[in-house]
């Protein structure tokens, strides 16, 4: 190798080592930049009346009156709420309110990156959901051709009162309806074109803003008539004298859903069964 041949490769490291030193940092600053930043989290436990305080209780953090995190609670006397702030809201005083009802003073500021800390909260008001003493849907099975119902029953209790009950319609294109009150008791008549099995959210609220949310309770099978006889009528798709009875006995299945089985089932003579 030359001395020209040497100096051409150093001069080439130089130039390398150069570039490397300017595009490392631009490189840093552009990761640094896409990496957002964490939240100012808080947990712990609830204290002063809150302690009783259940799923479906929403508490939130602000600041500036400007509203930066909120969680609905999963467990009694627990919570966590994530504070989602700027650099800009950095030393200013995060305010917590559950249900609406701001806590007892605590001094915490916000901070933004911060790690979570534990922190106890204590709320004095009414944050006892509503009871639900009883819920069903009856009957079970229901035609799809929008006149066929299944009735929702339910009782539900609070001592400050209820502000409202009602159903989650929206898989079957019906939104949130409201129940009719009756005193504790509470009805609504479910109709559906959709076919399907379905579940409906329950949520019952008193004026504090506590509630009650049942997902299980409520659940009904919404049938196409063509469904009837591959649902009711065994392997074969055909009904026998002895399935007939069965259905008409059937205490989850609706009169319309027997009428149409009667009515397909008698198409060829009154003297079947």
């Amino acid at each position: 190798m030359t001395i020209k041949d040497k100096h051409l490769r150093v001069l080439l490291c130089l130039v390398i080592l150069v570039l490397g030193m300017f595009l490392v940092p631009a490189a840093s600053a552009n990761s640094s930049s896409t990496i957002p930043s964490l939240p100012n989290a808080f947990e712990g436990s609830l204290k002063g009346d809150a302690a009783q305080a259940g799923p479906g209780l929403v508490i939130s953090a602000y600041i500036d009156s400007k509203l930066v995190g909120s969680y609905t609670l999963t467990k009694v006397g627990q919570y966590k709420v994530s504070a989602n702030g700027t650099e800009q809201d950095n030393g200013k005083e995060i305010i917590f309110k559950l249900g609406g009802v701001a806590s007892e003073p605590v001094s915490v500021t916000y901070e933004h990156g911060a790690n979570p800390v534990k922190l106890d909260l204590t709320f004095y008001g009414d944050f006892i959901p509503p009871e639900i003493q009883a819920l069903s849907a009856s009957p079970k099975y229901i035609l799809n051709d929008g006149e066929d119902f299944s009735t929702v029953t339910a009782k539900v209790v609070d001592d400050s009162g209820i502000e409202s009950v009602n159903l989650d319609l929206t898989s079957i294109e019906q939104g949130v309806v409201s129940l009719k009150s009756e005193g504790d008791q509470y009805t609504y008549n479910i109709v559906s074109t959709v076919p399907g099995e379905f579940k409906f959210k329950f949520t019952a609220s008193n004026p504090s803003g506590n509630s009650v949310v049942d997902t299980d309770s409520i659940s009904i099978t919404v049938l196409k008539e063509s469904q009837l006889a591959t649902t009711f009528g065994g392997s074969d798709g055909v009904f026998s004298p002895e399935e007939i009875k069965a259905l008409v006995n059937n205490n989850d299945v609706s009169s319309g859903i027997k009428y149409a089985v009667l009515g397909a089932y008698f198409a060829d003579g009154w003297d079947r069964i």
